[in-house]
């Protein structure tokens, strides 16, 4: 018999399968968004930062150009404690590897195999940062960035990078939606639903400061159009956040008509446009 743990094990398998699917054909713009936070840093921050909490960070790419941004940042010498928080146990694999491929040295790493709801601590972080993590948070937006706030030294910061309304993978999620007539599915069937202008009204509710930075990236949907690529069947599911294999042909096509329609092309290739955008938020 299979319990839940199983399901929520099996659950991380086939989101780590196809997340590495998505990386693969991302291309994110990871050097702007270090760019904006190394203006931040050097203006505010100094030498200050030793102390980093990870939210959700997958496979640890970005984490891995964090670390070493920070590194030029900070006193030569200098440790620096990395606490990571990610509940997927492929995805905690993955990002050691990462880590140890990087070969980053003085880097004290704390890894907690939990979701950052059931976290806690005492102690205080120089920065805390979801990137591209707060989607799978959905409802606690409010209360995490709260918690959050208090887990900051007095001089920290907390940076949150997630898609733009402008990002169309709302868009073809609002269709999908629409075409299986299910009311329920944009509430509560996607992770996706939290974006940048969303995000920034519970912000100015709360009455943060904070800087907010867009910029472009695009996701190359070209296999979608491959017949029988299996490539391009992951990238389905994860652009409807659905899972399509028992979908009926006639559905499948439809579906991959809606993505035609907001693809662009680029050198040959079909791409989407999926800008995002970061907040830097100071405690206040």
């Amino acid at each position: 018999m299979s319990t839940s743990s199983d399901t929520q094990k099996q659950m991380y398998e086939a989101y780590a399968s196809s997340y590495t699917i998505f990386l693969k054909n991302w291309q994110a713009n990871r050097q702007r968004a270090l760019e904006m936070l190394e203006k931040h840093f050097k203006s505010s921050l100094s030498e200050q930062i030793v102390s980093v909490l990870s939210v959700g960070p997958g496979p640890g790419e970005f984490d891995k150009q964090f670390i070493h941004l920070l590194q030029q940042n900070i006193s030569e010498g200098q440790p620096l404690k990395y606490v990571v928080v990610e509940p997927n146990h492929i995805h905690r694999q993955i990002f050691e590897a990462t880590m140890q491929s990087a070969n980053v040295s003085k880097v004290h790493f704390e890894m907690h195999p939990m979701t950052i709801e059931d976290f806690q601590t005492n102690e205080k972080f120089d920065c805390i940062h979801y990137t591209h993590s707060i989607y799978h948070m959905p409802g606690q937006e409010r209360r995490l960035i709260l918690e959050s706030l208090d887990m900051l030294k007095d001089t920290g910061v907390l940076l949150i990078t997630l898609d733009t309304e402008e990002a169309v993978i709302f868009k073809l999620i609002t269709k999908y939606a629409e075409v299986v007539g299910n009311d329920q599915y944009w509430q509560e069937g996607s992770s996706q639903m939290m974006e940048s202008n969303k995000l920034r009204e519970i912000i100015d509710d709360i009455g943060l400061s904070y800087k907010f930075e867009t910029y472009p990236e695009y996701l190359d949907v070209s296999a979608c159009f491959e017949q029988n690529s299996e490539e391009g069947k992951v990238l389905m599911n994860f652009l409807f956040q659905a899972n399509l294999r028992d979908a009926s042909p006639e559905l499948n096509q439809q579906l991959l008509s809606l993505v035609d329609e907001v693809a662009i092309e680029q050198n040959g290739r079909k791409m989407l446009y999926l800008p995002a955008g970061t907040f830097v938020m100071p405690k206040q």
